[in-house]
């Protein structure tokens, strides 16, 4: 019989040592209090594999890292628990891909990384430490988030964990950035680091004004950019995916740090999107879209993998 498996977008945290301008975080008290702890992660993780089939997860945040009180010690310990999870039966492996900032991959995680996670995506906005620091890319300590990231691509193409860039198009950097994509991948090219997509994302609304302002861009604006990086880019040896707002918008299921999920209908903005209880309170992925008006279709389309016979 043919079973069908699942990936997911997991925000393991809404804690980060950064401070984008672009991004809206649920950090307030209450729900950073609200997080699940550790043990309760690995539940998750059990539940979201052997009872929703779940066989990709994308762990992002927030920054992923600098969960638990000393990190990156708790990020280490939920690492060795998906590790369990592995496999060389398709069937049964659940693939890890990782959002990152950066900011605590040294070394010895990266080590640890080895053999659990199969992709790294990091993001790179632009090269200018002027224009970094007005997003909020380099922060305190945190400074020459460029510089810095690019030696994190090097560290982890020498262990053979594949690579990916994310750039986020705004007000910000649309102009310029299509004129830094060639030196980007120079940067990369000379720690060894070679990465097998660049994802560019249009910026997308929270229904947070004053954010939208300072960093949204319209759809044409944005087609153009996809233009000249497409030209600047012909003939890469990598993938492009140039993820706009309609997009994100339809595939838009994010597994929260609470455990639940948020999810998108036709029509919701960010703020009317509705949310699932505990994924952890299903017993299947039938059970789930029973209970909550997601579009069936749409979710197979984005979530769902290649059937695997069972």
């Amino acid at each position: 019989m043919s079973k069908t498996y699942y990936k997911g977008y997991w925000m393991v945290t809404n804690r980060c040592n950064l401070t984008c301008s672009y991004c809206v975080l649920e950090d307030a008290p209450h729900q950073l209090k609200a997080e699940l702890d550790l043990n309760s992660k690995k539940e998750l993780v059990s539940h979201l594999y052997h009872k929703l089939n779940f066989r990709r997860l994308t762990l992002s945040g927030g920054e992923v890292l600098i969960i638990g009180k000393k990190p990156p010690s708790d990020f280490i310990e939920l690492l060795r628990h998906i590790r369990q999870f592995r496999s060389t039966n398709p069937s049964e492996n659940l693939e890890i891909e990782l959002y990152t900032n950066g900011t605590y991959l040294e070394d010895p995680v990266a080590d640890e990384m080895q053999g659990v996670v199969d992709l790294v995506a990091v993001t790179i906005d632009s090269t200018k430490n002027s224009l970094l620091t007005q997003i909020g890319r380099n922060n305190q300590k945190f400074n020459n988030y460029y510089e810095r990231i690019v030696q994190v691509c090097g560290r982890l193409s020498k262990r053979g964990i594949e690579l990916k860039l994310h750039s986020v198009v705004s007000t910000k950097n649309y102009l310029t950035l299509p004129d830094e994509v060639s030196s980007i991948l120079d940067a990369l090219d000379a720690v060894g680091a070679k990465i097998s997509c660049w994802k560019f994302y249009q910026y997308m609304s929270y229904d947070a004004p004053d954010t939208d302002i300072a960093h949204s861009v319209p759809k044409n604006v944005y087609e153009q950019f996809q233009e000249k990086v497409e030209k600047v880019l012909a003939g890469c040896p990598f993938r492009l995916h140039f993820k706009d707002n309609e997009e994100m918008n339809a595939s838009l299921f994010n597994i929260l740090s609470y455990g639940n999920a948020q999810y998108m209908r036709t029509g919701d903005t960010w703020s009317s999107s509705p949310r699932t209880q505990d994924l952890r309170s299903y017993n299947s992925m039938e059970e789930l879209f029973s209970k909550h008006d997601i579009d069936k279709e749409r979710y197979h389309r984005f979530h769902s993998l290649a059937p695997c016979t069972v």
